[in-house]
């Protein structure tokens, strides 16, 4: 009787033992399955991806092939990390769907994207736009807004707007980075970048250099006044020299039977030939400056909220 009693107590005591025991346990396997699931959950949740970068050469007109905008974009990054000011090529159809104004239209691009070099945004971008054949650049930060300048900017111009006009494409591109590159390169040696631009106003309010300006009005050069005083009073002494000439009545010798006759003895028969039409042909003219006729030359530039550039049509 003493050894089941003892036997019973025993029991009870390891019961109470081993209860806590339990208890402590059954949170540990109710928590784990909730920790797991959340590690899954978060090693599934998918990274955000970065956005892309914007191109330096942008051409949804599709006026280069791949290998042209390949070539195009390599020159444009090598530059802009040379000279810390980033350089932009965008070609569009129609600018109109952007901005009415194609040099607005070409700032937008730039701050809608948040381009340009550094903490001052450095940087040049050139537009296209195909369907009206308008373009822009636009400069932005100290050496960007420089190279832009009125005087700068015109010298870049001048360097691609011709190749724009002749539809050689690449070949404008590449002109306007190497442009650029010299003007920035000018701007770094600490010389004028406006050096050697003339830069003339006309009454429609564009941009004209001294040698395509079609207002200007030029003074002749001292030599063709110089022959202006010699060869006129030369000139005007031998027409009355000759006046007197034909005058003067001499006698000489008939080489021909016709001269004597006597005058209106005689009647001959002639033979007419009518023109009942013509035909005529015409070439083009091409302008000195090698323009279409009509093209326009001149430019409008701007100046203003961080930016400064030009605009026109090619």
């Amino acid at each position: 009787m003493k050894k089941r009693l003892f036997s019973l107590l025993l029991v009870l005591l390891l019961l109470t033992l081993c209860f806590p025991a339990a208890m402590a346990e059954a949170p540990a396997e109710e928590t784990a399955p909730v920790e797991e699931t959340a590690a899954v959950v978060e090693t599934a949740a998918p990274e955000e991806s970065a956005a892309p970068a914007f191109p330096y050469v942008l051409d949804q007109a599709g006026l280069l092939s791949d290998s042209q905008r390949e070539a195009l974009e390599q020159k444009a990054a090598a530059l802009s990390e040379q000279h810390q000011c980033s350089l932009y090529i965008v070609t569009v159809n129609d600018h109109t769907s952007l901005n009415y104004d194609v040099y607005e239209a070409t700032k937008g691009i730039f701050t809608h994207y948040d381009l340009g070099w550094g903490a001052e945004k450095n940087g040049v971008i050139l537009l296209l736009s195909l369907n009206a054949r308008d373009y822009a650049f636009a400069g932005h930060g100290s050496s960007g807004e420089t190279i832009c300048s009125r005087e700068s900017s015109w010298l870049i111009e001048d360097m691609f707007l011709d190749d724009f006009r002749n539809n050689d494409w690449y070949g404008g591109f590449e002109d306007f980075l190497d442009a650029c590159d010299t003007q920035l390169s000018i701007l770094e040696n600490g010389e004028d970048v406006n050096a050697g631009a003339d830069i003339v106003t006309g009454p429609d309010g564009l941009d004209y250099h001294d040698y395509n300006n079609p207002y200007e009005t030029r003074e002749p050069s001292i030599l063709p006044r110089v022959l202006a005083v010699i060869f006129i009073p030369v000139a005007v002494a031998l027409i009355v020299c000759s006046v007197f000439k034909a005058q003067m009545k001499t006698a000489r010798e008939a080489t021909r039977a016709d001269e004597y006759l006597v005058p209106h003895s005689m009647r001959l028969r002639t033979k007419e030939d009518r023109f009942t039409h013509r035909t005529e042909s015409r070439t083009l003219i091409e302008t000195d400056s090698g323009h279409r006729a009509g093209g326009g030359g001149g430019s409008s530039f701007h100046s203003g909220g961080g930016f400064s550039g030009r605009s026109g049509k090619f």
